[in-house]
């Protein structure tokens, strides 16, 4: 069995004021292109198919006419499950009719994991939902966090899954190995859960012969050859500006599995120029550009003049000046650190009311504070 894995269309995204959608558009149907000189057998598209729940027409018209074209031109099955991104149940409408033309997209999550089988190999889908979602689903209150949740539907799998086939399973998550640290994140994804742990350590897909993941989106391995995010096609923030973006062929049986990745031709790259702007204005490109300015003062109206000779300009920042607030904030917080409360909010109350404590309210204010610690204390 070999499959191509990719992820995090993120389609009708927009870029500080820029729609990315004639971009996305080059690059997935030269992904089309390209899998129709290829010999696989199956596309995954891991999640994160939209950028909002809500997509704006052009991004439906567009996923539309690439599933089309994988499914019919291509002949190739696909299957899709919903990101932390998408909405899940209209990513899910029409599903159960279009599987019959081999485009399989699961949108929410079911008691029972959805199995995909192609040829000799078992795909199972599963797509993001929070941790209370599956605990109500599943109704087991032992659930506290995404890694309980994953835990729980990862078991379900196992009661039916035959470990002598070729698994693969297709999740959308935030998975490490032991820690944040060990994975990179960017700045253009957004938290999976608000007050809990968003993380799933990877060994807890320790069953499966490859995990097809999505969320992050630079492309990389976690522990293991076959625990892999592909990343997203194009670069979405100034923090991916290094990233080699691509989507990866998995060549996989119950003996061996090869993943070869496949770099991404873009429409325009995005880039970060750095420098003087005396020295930056007499240059020209048609990339994305993030601007680091070198200068010590600013610059009139830098960012049109800029714009004049780098159309898709995105962003400009003083990288020097950026330093010295840095600094600057470093040693406000020495002071504050160096301060009693008392000091604090008699610096606060001077700061608000443009006058000093008088001498009733400093007592008054001794009092207050004494009785919180004697509170804090019991």
């Amino acid at each position: 069995m070999k499959f191509l894995h990719t992820a995090d269309w993120h389609i009708g995204k927009i870029v500080n004021e820029f729609s990315m959608l004639e971009d996305q558009a080059f690059v997935l149907n030269q992904l089309v292109e390209d899998i129709k000189q290829m010999d696989i057998d199956a596309v995954i598209m891991a999640g994160d198919l939209y950028d909002r729940a809500i997509p704006p027409k052009e991004a439906v018209v567009l996923a539309t006419t690439i599933f089309n074209r994988l499914v019919k031109e291509a002949g190739i099955p696909v299957l899709v499950i919903a990101g932390n991104h998408d909405s899940n149940e209209r990513l899910e409408y029409g599903a159960e009719l279009l599987s019959s033309s081999d485009l399989h997209i699961e949108g929410t999550v079911k008691e029972t994991v959805r199995k995909v089988t192609i040829k000799d190999t078992n795909f199972y889908l599963l797509p993001f939902a929070d941790h209370v979602t599956i605990r109500q689903l599943l109704e087991d209150d032992e659930i506290k966090d995404i890694q309980d949740a994953t835990i729980k539907q990862i078991e379900t799998i196992r009661q039916e899954m035959n470990p002598d086939e070729v698994n693969v399973l297709i999740a959308h998550g935030y998975v490490v190995n032991g820690g944040k640290e060990s994975v990179e994140d960017s700045d253009s994804e957004r938290p999976l859960s608000i007050g809990t742990a968003e993380y799933v350590d990877v060994d807890v897909f320790e069953a499966f012969d490859y995990v097809a993941l999505g969320h992050l989106h630079k492309a990389q391995k976690v522990k293991h050859e076959t625990v892999r995010y592909s990343g997203s096609p194009l670069k979405y923030s100034k923090s991916e500006v290094n990233h080699k973006k691509q989507y990866l062929i998995v060549d996989i049986s119950k003996e061996s599995t090869k993943v070869e990745p496949v770099e991404i031709r873009a429409l325009r790259d995005m880039k970060t120029l750095r420098g003087t702007f005396s020295d930056l204005v007499t240059g020209e490109s048609d990339d994305f550009i993030f601007f680091e300015l070198e200068d010590d003062h600013y610059v009139m109206d830098a960012m049109n003049q800029l714009r004049r000779r780098y159309p898709y300009a995105m962003g400009l920042e003083y990288v020097y000046q950026k330093n010295e607030r840095s600094t600057d904030q470093t040693e406000i917080k020495r002071t504050i650190e160096k301060k009693s409360m008392i000091e604090l909010f008699e610096d606060f109350y001077n700061e608000y009311k443009d006058m000093e404590l008088d001498d009733i309210r400093k007592a008054a204010l001794h009092g207050i504070w004494e009785d919180v610690q004697r509170a804090e204390n019991k």
